[in-house]
């Protein structure tokens, strides 16, 4: 991690790359950018502070991920950042004690109920569906409710605690609350009247396969807070348990809420946020009209992967790291899990084939022309883009899409321990002036910063918060 006090060069250095470059023809490429590199450096320091020699710039964990296979393009580009925005709507209702009984007798606590599950994703059907937490356990760590849908992209559901509510079923006092610590339902408590949140989503593509995550920090809530304030810190980084990968079991058949018109049916999920396969840390359910249909996994791609953000330099303080935003993944395998008879839930083998690497390029905030390059080879520019002018910023206003597509490419020869990528920008706008901008060796001003894919890059203008870069430990 980055140093409050950093070692690297002092501003007399800084000042004395400066004069000699200023020293130097001015209308010379090389000396243009040489004064370019100095002003940045000794703003980079100003905001930020003094940089330690050994600082690299790689801030990925290199932790694997899985994901259903897509049944179209790999990411199915769209045409605006708005049009892979998840269409919901939020409200609230009481979930009866049915529901609560029918689930502990489904999900004992402290027994392992794996044996009732299988990797699962639901079929998106035409008609829109609701999520409803409905059971929260005593569990210290921390955790948010995520849903992946192909060919949309990823959203937060719900946070642990928020706006769940629980009374013992046949009382008529207050509504508890439940909070972001261990406080929480228990199982010899219930069981429960439920005052839950209601988050319905609707015109979804029909037949996307849909999974869902927690995003868990096994340090507790104040582990989460300091994730917030530097998701750069890898001791923060959370860790992923998903419906693909036997961390959640769906339980079928479940009560549905009261109050719904006939032809409704429910399913509940049991989340294990720990080891102990009790699958009752979060409990929510999933009602529709049809509730969207639960499939075993046939297939995954499991995956690493790396986020590049970048300035191209358009102004030397700028610092908002968004002029390029662009994910490699890499690693990337297809594992296809083999079953013996239609019916059943767990593989009797499975089978491993290599992918090639992809490239996604999210955003676009800089003005000018730019290439991405893997090694030598130039993989993906701007001005490829026929939709678009090179002078547009694109998905970097206030309010952007993190799933937005603006275009793909072929990773092939991308080396992740070398991050052996560089971006050329058009300086002039002209394709004559060209600055080449590689990623930054240790203990230099970054202009290019590897992060984890789950990390939001800044709107227009706003400055990489300095906790980014720069060690809470001192």
């Amino acid at each position: 991690m980055i140093k409050k006090n950093f070692l690297v060069f002092g501003s007399m250095a800084v000042m004395g790359l400066a004069f000699m470059s200023c020293s130097k023809d001015l209308y010379s490429e090389d000396a243009v950018n040489e004064l370019q590199d100095a002003t940045y450096a000794a703003n980079f320091e100003k905001r930020y502070g003094k940089i330690d020699p050994n600082q690299t710039w790689d801030f990925t964990t290199g932790e694997t991920t899985y994901s259903p296979v897509s049944s179209g393009s790999s990411t199915r580009a769209v045409s605006s950042a708005a049009d892979a925005n998840f269409d919901r709507t939020e409200g609230s209702m009481t979930i009866q004690k049915e529901v609560s009984e029918f689930m502990f007798n489904k999900l004992p606590k402290g027994v392992d109920n794996s044996a009732m599950g299988k990797r699962f994703t639901m079929k998106i059907g035409e008609n829109d569906f609701t999520i409803v937490p409905i059971f929260q356990g005593c569990a210290s760590y921390f955790w948010e409710l995520w849903m992946y849908v192909e060919g949309v992209g990823h959203q937060k559901i719900w946070t642990k605690g928020d706006d769940l509510k629980y009374r013992k079923a046949g009382t008529t006092g207050e509504f508890n609350k439940v909070g972001y610590g261990t406080d929480g339902m228990t199982s010899d408590g219930g069981p429960y009247e439920v005052l839950a949140p209601t988050y319905t989503y609707n015109n979804l593509p029909v037949g996307a396969s849909m999974t869902f995550y927690l995003r868990v920090w096994t340090g507790g809530y104040s582990q989460y807070q300091k994730f917030q304030a530097n998701p750069l810190d890898a001791s923060n980084y959370p860790i992923e348990k998903s419906s693909v990968d036997l961390k959640m079991l769906d339980i079928q058949e479940a009560p549905v809420p009261n109050g719904l018109p006939e032809g409704y049916t429910a399913t509940i999920i049991g989340c294990e946020d720990a080891n102990d396969k009790d699958f009752e840390d979060l409990v929510f359910m999933v009602y529709g009209k049809p509730v969207p249909p639960t499939q075993r996994v046939e297939k995954v791609v499991e995956e690493k992967s790396k986020r590049y953000i970048m300035e191209d330099l358009g102004d030397t303080d700028d610092f908002d790291f968004n002029d390029v935003v662009f994910d490699i993944y890499y690693d990337r395998k297809l594992i296809t899990y083999i079953y013996n008879n239609a019916d059943d839930t767990q593989p009797s083998d499975t089978k491993t084939e290599t992918l090639s690497n992809l490239g996604v390029v999210r955003a676009a905030g800089g003005t000018l022309n730019f290439n991405i390059k893997i090694g030598d080879k130039s993989v993906w520019a701007k001005s490829n883009v026929t939709s678009i002018k090179t002078t547009d910023m694109v998905n970097t206003q206030n309010g952007y899409n993190a799933n937005y597509v603006l275009g793909e490419f072929d990773a092939t020869g991308y080396n992740a321990t070398a991050n052996n990528v560089s971006v050329t920008v058009d300086t002039r706008g002209d394709n004559e002036g060209v600055f080449v901008i590689p990623f930054p060796k240790k203990g230099t001003a970054p202009k290019i910063v590897a992060v984890p894919v789950i990390t939001d890059w800044m709107t227009e203008r706003t400055k990489v918060p300095t906790t980014w870069f720069t060690s809470s430990s001192n």
